[in-house]
């Protein structure tokens, strides 16, 4: 993004609407949603309305970041995925998709964290890692596409031209995590360990520049859904993709399909634990004991558990950060400067 604009940007955010430069990244970002869902509608996903607002099934991995509210006396949150929704419908559709808002209750206002921002999500019957790959990538080259064929202008003010898109059309290479932490010695990571932004813009660096896939993440910082690999239990058949400027854009993963290792990886996880101190602070939980709270906390989750002890079907999906796609389009290294109306703590429109 150019020097100039940049300095327009960080003028008073409620004033910044009036712009001409803000609606033209408003266009850019509405181009990525149209984009993407015209290759859906195109290939023959289902497009599901999901619900904003849900119980624990709504969460993605980091449990405390839920906005919670009440709906007639019972704790509900702002959704952060339809994931779990889009699966619901395997078996009558094999390919759905969703969009629309991720709520997340990001303590910081800074360059990385939007408090809300459109999610882009898919799920594919009969669908594997390898699978799933292509999907991500051919739907990322038709958003591209669409956005350089629609906005040309727009970005040719906002960065200058539009010859960096092809570098962020695919194929785009691969790398394990444990090959990833070992690219990244120099700065002390170790197996277990979550990548950070510069860990990401370390590898894009040493990628020339371009998008990369990092795949098969260790098990115990991936949402207890992911699929665990068969040959080695220590890590789940997952991947990001991570973008220049942004980092990751897309978290994606075969879904397990085993009910016994999915109820086992639900018990264990971060996430219910964390659920079960939410419960233990509703009125009605107050005092109740512990074996009660762990039912409870299970119980939240039972209408997928059902789908899954039911209709195991193996299945992969994604979910794409828009705003994160947009920033690498854009060449901003804020994500700020990535939307329109820039949601958190410090800015509510």
């Amino acid at each position: 993004m150019k020097q100039e604009i940049k300095e327009k940007l960080i003028n008073k955010i409620e004033q910044r609407v009036v712009l001409p430069e803000v609606a033209m990244i408003a266009r850019v970002e509405a181009s990525l949603i149209k984009g993407a869902s015209k290759y859906c509608e195109d290939k023959g996903y289902q497009l599901i309305l999901v619900p904003h607002l849900t119980k624990a099934t709504g969460a993605c991995e980091n449990f405390s970041t839920l906005f919670s509210t009440s709906l007639f006396e019972e704790t509900a949150y702002l959704n952060q995925t339809g994931q779990l929704m889009l699966e619901a419908f395997m078996e009558s559709f094999g390919k759905t998709y969703c969009w629309g808002p991720s709520f997340r209750k990001e303590q910081k206002a800074d360059e990385r964290h939007l408090c809300e921002f459109p999610l882009f999500e898919i799920e594919v019957a009969d669908c594997d890692l390898e699978k799933l790959k292509t999907e991500i990538s051919n739907i990322f080259g038709n958003m591209i596409d669409y956005v350089e064929k629609n906005c040309y202008n727009e970005l040719r003010h906002l960065t200058g031209n539009t010859l960096h898109l092809d570098e962020l059309k695919p194929p785009y290479n691969s790398i394990e995590y444990k090959e990833a932490i070992k690219k990244l010695n120099s700065f002390g990571l170790k197996f277990g360990d979550d990548l950070k932004a510069e860990h990401e813009q370390e590898l894009v660096r040493l990628n020339n520049g371009k998008p990369l896939f990092i795949t098969h993440y260790p098990q115990q910082i991936k949402f207890f859904n992911m699929r665990l690999n068969r040959t080695e239990n220590l890590v789940v058949n997952s991947m990001d993709l991570i973008m220049p400027y942004s980092g990751e854009a897309v978290g994606a993963a075969e879904r397990e399909e085993d009910f016994k290792i999915l109820l086992k990886r639900l018990r264990e996880s971060d996430m219910l634990r964390l659920l079960k101190e939410e419960i233990k602070n509703e009125q009605k939980f107050v005092g109740v004991n512990e074996g009660k709270i762990n039912e409870e906390a299970e119980k939240r989750f039972e209408w997928y558990l059902n789908i899954i002890k039911e209709k195991p079907i193996r299945h992969a999906g994604c979910g794409i950060g828009i705003n994160r796609v947009t920033q690498a389009i854009l060449k901003a290294s804020d994500i700020r400067h990535s939307t329109a109306f820039p949601l958190n703590r410090e800015t509510l429109f």
